[in-house]
């Protein structure tokens, strides 16, 4: 087929090619027209052909499967391969042709429509669940007859590897199909606040949110580019397609050299303005990147890896070792040590789930709820003390009664190890993280009973505006831009001020380069991000002059002209 161009937004910058996997939307659209009797035998061919092509694919990704990916998700192949080679399967699609001289694709689709009837038909959850199975085979059966015959082993595009074309992806699929080789992701329902965008940025994957229209514009097995800084998708590009990627990558390769000299440099605005950026870290090779990009610290050290999985290790001393580890990591700077934050869309397991785990018992209501567990864990982290500066931050603080009782958890925590003559240092900062409109409220009382506060951009947002970022019917709500964002923003800032109190600004927005001017602006100095995003935001603070921004920024959002504020700061 010819070279087909299709526009999108980039949300995950980068460029890349590779051979499309498509992933179809369960409610894929098909042709009802009936087909002559002679194209019965064809049609049957074409469905047998699709089976076996979806058999061999999941015996090739078994083969390619590695390390401890490679148990997990051989279980899950291995149930999809049984629904494959169950007769019944097929037996159902074929009556669909021959009976009613339905062609493949129309046929398919019956089946499954039945399927999915008997499923939900099912009482016992459970069983009721293995729906989502045959859902998964049918999408996969459905990718190789729109690949048609021939074409499975069509030569791998140049660059290898593997471009995702989905409705949506979540960021634990997003892992598992990097062990396929994933060089890129588009989507159709996506925002640039969501999991899947902060994940793919993170792990240097381009991402693209396209239209609809790109199910019927790629094909599985395609040869296909994506560059989502141009916000464009190309299906079997040309050979001037190739030299302007080829291009766009050494190009790519040349700002990453220059970015890399930034290592050492001194983060500071034209105007001498110092700016403190920090990192967000979860495991160890996050606290090793973010020393050698010249973090001023962890800003934000999650903890919750520590209770993940069955059997995890979260007594006293399994603690203590990784937060000394992590301190003794960055090697005199500080590490900001948050206390154990589960519940609505965290990673982490836990007993807060809820109907509405968002809105349920998690972060530090959680903690208050456990209080042998919260000061096992508050030991653990000033006793890691001893090894370098530490501050404990709790997370999704609500209200100064919870912040006494935890405060008062601390101090006797601090009691217990002076009694043991356990070395740890006596004055460990702790803060209080304001992510809900409730903490931003009240900031002024909380910066005068804390020692810093730590500003949780994602949650602010999402509470704020009733908004799920990873829920695409309201992603474009997800503004960080809204005024009423804005101002808990202005507010939190200006009382910690008043108070002399340290405030950092962590998430999303502080990562991304596209803001570092209204954050500076606005009058923030300590942000917070990924590692992967220190340089780049420390290449924007230097091109910054912050006197001028200062009058700038605030003029807009006083006028609410919070649409073009990313443009007008940036400019």
């Amino acid at each position: 087929m010819p070279r087909r161009e299709l526009r999108g937004e980039g949300t995950a910058r980068g460029a890349a090619i590779g051979t499309a996997r498509v992933r179809y939307p369960l409610d894929f659209s098909v042709d009802p027209a009936p087909v002559a009797r002679h194209e019965v035998p064809a049609e049957l061919a074409r469905v047998a052909a699709a089976i076996a092509g979806a058999r061999s694919e999941l015996d090739a990704v078994r083969r390619r499967l590695r390390g401890p990916l490679r148990r997990e998700i051989g279980e899950f192949l291995d149930a999809h391969a049984l629904i494959l080679d169950d007769p019944e399967f097929a037996d159902g699609i074929r009556a669909g042709i021959v009976e009613r001289r339905l062609n493949a694709e129309a046929a398919l689709k019956a089946h499954r429509d039945q399927l999915r009837a008997a499923f939900e038909a099912i009482d016992d959850p459970y069983l009721r669940s293995r729906g989502e199975d045959v859902e998964q085979v049918v999408g996969r059966v459905f990718a190789a007859l729109k690949r048609g015959p021939g074409e499975a082993r069509r030569p791998r595009a140049p660059a290898a590897g593997v471009v995702l074309v989905a409705d949506s992806v979540a960021p634990d699929e997003i892992e598992g199909w990097q062990a396929q080789g994933l060089a890129a992701l588009v989507v159709t329902r996506a925002s640039v606040w969501s999991h899947a965008t902060i994940l793919a940025r993170a792990l240097r994957l381009p991402m693209l949110v396209a239209g609809r229209e790109v199910f019927d514009l790629v094909r599985d097995g395609d040869p296909v580019l994506v560059d989502a800084d141009a916000g464009i998708i190309i299906a079997e590009p040309d050979t001037l397609d190739h030299a302007r990627l080829r291009e766009r990558q050494r190009a790519n390769e040349r700002r990453a050299r220059a970015r890399a000299r930034l290592r050492t440099a001194e983060t500071r605005t034209r105007d001498g303005l110092a700016v403190r950026l920090w990192a967000n870290a979860e495991h160890d090779d996050d606290i090793a990147l973010a020393r050698r990009l010249g973090a001023a610290g962890i800003g934000l050290y999650r903890t919750e890896f520590l209770h993940a999985g069955p059997g995890a290790d979260t007594g006293e001393e399994a603690q203590f070792r990784a937060y000394r580890d992590a301190v003794l990591a960055m090697g005199g700077r500080p590490v900001t040590l948050r206390t154990l934050d589960v519940g609505g869309d965290k990673g982490a397991s836990g007993p807060g789930g809820g109907e509405n785990p968002a809105l349920g018992l998690r972060g530090l209501r959680l903690s208050l709820s456990q209080p042998a567990g919260f000061a096992v864990q508050l030991r653990a982290m000033l006793r890691a003390s001893a090894y370098g500066p530490v501050r404990i931050l709790f997370p999704m603080v609500t209200s100064l009664e919870e912040a006494e009782r935890a405060l008062a958890i601390v101090e006797a925590c601090r009691a217990e190890l002076r009694l043991a003559r356990i070395d740890f240092d006596e004055d460990t900062p702790v803060g209080a993280m304001v992510e809900v409109p409730a903490a931003a409220l009240i900031a002024d009382r909380l910066a005068r009973t804390f020692d810093f506060l730590a500003l949780g951009s994602n949650d602010l947002v999402q509470y704020t505006l009733a908004a799920d970022r990873n829920d695409a019917a309201v992603a474009s709500s997800y503004d960080p831009l809204h005024p009423a964002v804005l101002a808990l923003l202005t507010m939190t800032l200006d009382h910690a001020r008043r108070a002399r109190t340290p405030l950092t600004l962590c998430g999303e927005l502080a990562a991304d380069p596209r803001a570092t001017a209204l954050l500076l602006g606005l009058g923030f100095t300590d942000l917070s991000m990924h590692p992967n995003a220190l340089l780049e935001v420390r290449e924007r603070v230097l091109a910054l002059h912050a006197g001028a921004l200062r009058k700038r920024v605030r003029r807009l959002v006083a006028a609410g002209e919070t649409r073009s504020l990313l443009d007008e700061a940036c400019s």
